[in-house]
Order: C-alpha cells, then structure tokens, then sequence
C-alpha cells in the first residue's frame, strides 16, 4: 500500500555497541558520529526504525482494529547528498469514504549538539499539513527543521485501520544503511495468517504465545529483526529494485473462533480465477451489454478480419475513453456507465473493450496483473490482493494479442512499463484461469545521427538527430506528457555542455518521436603536438558498467527487444590526416540474445563510424547475468579505441 524505494542490499555483520531506541533518547554518541560502520562513504543512514503491529478487539465499536506504530531514527551525515525522503517525510494512509484509517501521535524532531549539549528542535504542528492525493488515499507531509551535518532526526506515529486482511508491507532495507530494523506483529490466535517474505537475506525472527487478559484466546506473537544492512548503488536493468529487497507482508488466511464460527480466506490460483469470473465487478460484467451492439457493428462492419476488427475496436476505446488514474482489477463504474461517460478505473476501461471484442465475435478475456510498483505476483502465495491492475487479451489463429486501453500512446503487444511485470493471469470465461507472459514483442529502435566538424583545437561543432520508436517512444511521450518542462530537462542532463535550438518532433501517425540540437565548439580531442587523439564515439561513448555484480539472481528486465544504433560522421580537420584507425569489433553471446558491431572507416575526408547494439528479448533470465556482464566490458573496450590524427 505504500511507496516504495528502489536500491539492492547486502548482510554484513558488523558487531555495535547497543544503543537506546526509545523515542526521544538520542545519545550524545551518536550525535558525535562522524560516519557510518557499515558504508563509510554513506551520506545518512537508520540508526533504528520500528513497526509494532497489534491487531486487537475494540471494546467500544466491537470490532477488531489494527494499530500500527511507527518509529524511527536517522543520522544526517551528509545533508546535502541525503534522499529528500530523509529529510521530508510523508505518511500515507487509506481514506475510502467513512471506512478509513487514521493517523494520530505524530511526533518528529531534530537533534544536533551544540557546545557539548544536545539541542531538540521539534517539529511544531503547524508544520504538518494534509494532502488529499484522490478519494482513497490522503498523506501527512511534514519536513525537519535545523538539519545539519551531523544531525539526529526521529519520527514516531500511530495509525490505526479498520483493515485486517492485509499487513501492510515492511522493508527492512533502504538506499542507505540500516543498522536496526524491527518488526512485531500481535494478533489473536484465533486468526491464520501467512507471510508472504521477499528478498535474498535474513534476519532473526521468533514467535511466541502470551494470554489476553479477559478473553478466551490467546495471541500470536511474531517478531524479524535486521540489523546492519549494507544499501548498494541502484542496479540497473530491474523495473523495481524493491522486488530485490528482504521485506514481509502478512495475509489473513482463516479466522476460527471454536464452537462459533470458521472463515477460510485461503486460495489456490484456480480458485482466485473461479471467483474472479463470477464476481459482480468483474465476470459477470461480461454478460448482457446488448446496448453495445450498435456500436461495436459501426466498428467492426468496416473490417473483414478478426484482428483488424480487434485493432480497430482497441483504438476506439482507447481513443475516446479516458482512465481517471485508480489501478483495479474491480470495475468501480461498470460497463454501462463507463460507455455513457467515456471514463472509468482500468478494469472499466478495459473491461469495456473486453466486451466490445466479445461482441464482434473475438475470443478476448480480461488479465488480472501486478504493476511494476506493486512488485512482482509471489506464485507460491496465491492472493487477489496481489493483483491491481486490468487488461485485455485477444486470441487470434492460436496467437495472443495483449491490450491495455488506459495508455492512449500503447499499441497492441506494446504495453506500458506499469504493466511489464513478468506474468499475470487469463481469466476465462469458463471460469479456468491460465498464466501468461506480460512483455512486449515488438523491436524497439534507437537512431542516433551525429554530423560534425572537427576543429584544429580538438573542439567539433554539428548536429545530433535522435529518433526513437515502439515502446521508447511511447515511455518518452508518457513522460513528456506529465511534465514536459522537466521532460526536457532530464534528457538534456546526459549532455555535458550547451545545446542550442532543442527541438522534439512527434509523428502521431507512426509513433516516432525526434529529438535533435546544435552543439558548437565542445572539447572533444587531445591535441598533443602535431597530433590529435580522437574517441569518435564522442559523447555517446559507454564508459562505466550498468553490472556491479559477479551474479544476480533476479531477470534482465529491459522493457523492450531493443535496437540501439548510432552514426557519427566526423569532418578530419584542413591539414590532419589519419595515423591510425580502431579496429572494428562484432561480437554476440549465447543464444544469439545480445550483440554488438563497431565498424569504422574513414571516406572522403571524413571518420565514419558505425555502431549497433541489439538485445532480442524484453527479459533475459538470471543466467545472462554474467554473459550480458561480459558483453557489455567488450563494448566498453571497443567503444575506448582512438583515432590518431597527425599534421600532413
């Protein structure tokens, strides 16, 4: 249910001297710290943080309550590299109409010591306001006053839920260090509950029973402690990272009060499908819907086959119905509704076009999936609120054809990122349910053309034209859309020095996008006498690996089949000639799943080199780790090669 942090850890077990985590007992010691045991180098790191999970009978309402108190403990030691997150925090909780949670006891302070004292400067209530972010979720946002280097900053906070089916998830790592992570979970014996555990590493954990005074049952005590992890650069290649991190989710399976009452919450997949399919907000809404005839026939009448009439029935939706934001595998609206209104949640939307596919004779179903944000489906814990999100699927002569109508920039077989998560679930109409691989097939391009003329100072001047299609074109609009102004900024980042006249160029039609610019006068070769060292990969040139692992055990997740190629045609200088070339390099790993060309050459006064990367596969299995590792040092190495130019 909450945000969520992208970073990959490591177990290290470094003894330190105990410390005391009561709120509000920050020591001199460790205000004096001046950097972390675990990761010298770390800008901030959790001395402690806490959750304290108690499931218990409210004697007032006569219903059961969570409370969930929140602790925590961060050493500032760097506060102008320290995440924003650290230093401004937010606290979600869930509003649903009068059902809600509630947030009480928020108390935060910083501490830092001044002439030998320990000053406390408390985060007054004023400073804390409330955003309403939609009609389910609200966030308490407040930030920490007087932080310096070499700060103490503390929290502690109550929220308190009618909601039991679910614990929320607890990660017991961060992006910086974590020297004490705990968590404590109490409920009724009456109640099952299973852990749904992620991650590589872990902790200590023990369980216990103790008496409730006044009642007939006893309670469950479970407690994980992790103490000293080590937080790593982000790792790249994983949609998110947080799939990555030890973390704990609890679900209520059976609720069983003897000679009263017996609940079983337990599920296989097959029987998630089966309820799904006969579920008022999503099966059943299947049925009927005859006021879509007239509609679907307008649509459908003008094409003979089955998957022009799919793509032609996709783009209709997706064209004039708006998705209002809300993830849900449940239709919030309904089917009828969501026609009349042209908007709804994801399953009105593609439920919407499910149907309309049904009625023009097309054998589609919806797919009930988990969102790249949501983290990967745990297949070995069967759960309906793992999944959240809705789209549709279309079998055409034995081939499936994937949908997601929400993204007005999507195709068919090309879905948003928020999707690409690995595999989700075919509810049929017989109400079996059957897995399927959630990736794009599609090869995705990447076209980079440099003209330029180099200088007799080893500074070039010319043109860079970048065109990208399919699925990069698509992310990139995505984002452009939400924000183009900071759009432009993040991609002109990458570039070291001053562009003119940016210019981004959208083709509806095809769904490429361009980016081109002006650059003048960018230091680029040595001059070292009467010669000129050049890289003619220039600013394009790989210079640091995106692997920074012997292994790993989690998939390659690109994205997309990928084709990423570049040429620079470089203008040799009035008086230069060429020494000596690269050599040209081609190289592919097993399986023909990724390979790299180099070729160069110079023609008619020019350097003309040719590069071409390709990876034929959106996700590569864990045991590619080490080939694509590999293969990315040789293109490395090919793209440092020189060109050597000397006076004539």
């Amino acid at each position: 249910m909450k945000n969520v942090f992208i970073f990959s850890v490591l177990f290290l077990g470094i003894h330190l001297n105990a410390q005391d985590n009561r709120f509000g007992k920050v020591s001199k010691e460790e205000l004096s710290k001046e950097k972390s045991l675990i990761n010298s180098e770390a800008s901030a790191e959790i001395l402690y943080e806490k959750l304290d999970v108690l499931l218990e009978l409210d004697p007032i309402e006569k219903k059961f309550i969570v409370k969930k108190e929140v602790e925590g403990r961060i050493k500032i030691y760097n506060k102008d590299n320290t995440p924003d997150k650290f230093l401004n925090r937010e606290v979600s909780i869930y509003t649903p109409s009068s059902n809600r949670e509630k947030i009480t006891g928020l108390r935060a302070s910083t501490y830092n010591l001044v002439g030998g004292k320990i000053e406390e400067t408390k985060v007054k209530g004023s400073d804390i306001f409330t955003e309403k972010n939609n009609k389910y979720w609200e966030t308490q946002k407040f930030a920490f006053s007087n932080v310096k280097d070499g700060s103490v900053v503390e929290y502690k906070y109550t929220i308190t839920s009618p909601f039991y089916r679910e614990i929320d998830r607890w990660y017991f790592q961060d992006i910086v260090p974590v020297v004490s992570s705990q968590y404590k979970f109490i409920y009724p014996e009456i109640f099952t509950y299973s852990p749904d555990m992620r991650g590589e590493i872990r902790g200590r954990s023990s369980s216990n029973t103790r008496p409730v005074s006044n009642m007939k049952y006893n309670n469950n005590i479970i407690e994980h402690t992790y103490t000293n992890v080590k937080a790593l650069d982000r790792e790249p290649y994983v949609l998110n990272s947080n799939n990555l991190k030890a973390s704990i989710r609890y679900e209520l399976m059976m609720f069983s009060f003897p000679g009263f009452i017996t609940e079983n919450y337990s599920a296989t997949w097959e029987q998630i499908g089966k309820d799904l399919n006969n579920h008022e907000k999503i099966g059943k809404q299947l049925a009927g819907n005859n006021f879509l005839d007239e509609t679907v026939l307008s649509i459908a009448g003008q094409h003979a086959g089955q998957l022009e009439k799919t793509e032609a029935i996709f783009n209709y939706v997706k064209n004039n119905f708006s998705w209002n934001n809300f993830n849900s595998i449940y239709a919030e609206n309904g089917i009828r509704s969501t026609f009349k209104d042209k908007t709804g949640n994801a399953a009105d939307i593609n439920l919407t076009l499910v149907a309309m596919l049904q009625k023009a004779g097309i054998n589609a179903n919806p797919v009930v999936l988990s969102t790249v944000n949501n983290l990967i489906i745990n297949y070995s814990f069967p759960s309906v609120s793992s999944l959240n999100f809705l789209i549709s699927v279309a079998e055409i002569n034995g081939n499936l054809y994937l949908m997601d109508a929400t993204e007005k920039l999507s195709k068919i077989n090309m879905l948003p990122i928020r999707d690409l998560n690995h595999r989700g679930f075919r509810i049929m109409s017989n109400g079996t349910i059957k897995e399927l691989s959630l990736t794009n097939y599609a090869l995705s391009n990447i076209k980079k053309i440099i003209n330029c003329s180099l200088h007799a100072d080893g500074s070039i001047t010319g043109t860079y034209f970048e065109t990208k299609d399919e699925y990069f074109a698509m992310s990139d609009n995505m984002m452009k859309r939400r924000d183009a102004k900071e759009f432009e900024k993040s991609y002109l980042e990458d570039y070291s020095f001053d562009v003119d006249n940016f210019k981004i160029d959208e083709n509806p039609t095809n769904g490429m996008v361009r980016y081109s610019f002006k650059f003048e006068n960018v230091p680029s070769a040595d001059v070292m006498g009467n010669k000129m060292i050049l890289n003619p990969t220039l600013f394009t040139q790989l210079i640091n690996s995106n692997y920074h692992y012997e292994t790993r055990n989690y998939p390659l997740e690109f994205g997309t089949a990928f084709n990423n190629s570049s040429t620079i045609k470089i203008k040799i200088p009035d008086g230069y000639k060429i020494e000596s070339m690269p050599q040209d390099k081609q190289f592919v790993i097993e399986g023909q799943q990724a390979g790299y060309v180099y070729k160069i050459e110079e023609k008619d006064g020019f350097i003309i080199l040719n590069t071409v990367e390709q990876v034929a596969q959106s996700i590569l299995p864990p045991s590619y780790y080490k080939l694509m590792k590999e293969f990315e040092k040789n293109q490395i190495n090919a793209e440092a090669q020189q060109v050597v130019l000397v006076k004539i």
